[in-house]
């Protein structure tokens, strides 16, 4: 799995969340976001959009699909914002169908971290889709998955 190692500046994506204890769910969760995602202004990063993972102190798991917008966007009646913080990043390339993501993630935590000599750091992970995700059924289509590290 290709990969990199970036810093990046703090950034705001707006959509709809899901909470839960797993990630059941996140599926519907985008089918529900992706005919609304027209009522959101100006995008910061056109034809991008996140799904943003951070763990809350309960041990329930916050999901955002969304798109990035400006700090100051309006919200979408129904919808959420968040704020991902800056954070350097181990950054590796899905290849494959969307419900497939889970899998690497849990490879790159338990095998390739640990090749690489990095240690993932507690915080907000992310998938960023752009043109090289295709349709989520579609074993062409890549995602670039940032885990932040120490």
């Amino acid at each position: 799995m290709d990969h990199r190692i970036v810093s990046l500046p703090a950034f705001t994506v707006v959509g709809l969340e899901h909470i839960a204890r797993s990630p059941n769910g996140i599926g519907p969760l985008w089918e529900r976001f992706l005919p609304r995602e027209h009522e959101l202004g100006q995008r910061t990063e056109p034809g991008v959009s996140y799904g943003v993972c951070a763990p809350l102190p309960d041990g329930m798991l916050r999901y955002v699909a969304g798109l990035p917008v400006a700090d100051d966007a309006a919200v979408p009646e129904g919808m959420v914002k968040f704020q991902v913080p800056a954070q350097k990043y181990g950054v590796f390339t899905h290849r494959g169908v969307a419900t497939r993501i889970g899998e690497s993630f849990q490879t790159i935590h338990t095998r390739l971290l640990p090749k690489l000599g990095l240690k993932a750091h507690a915080g907000v992970e992310f998938e960023r889709y752009d043109e090289r995700f295709v349709a989520p059924d579609d074993p062409g289509s890549e995602t670039d998955l940032y885990i932040p590290v120490e």
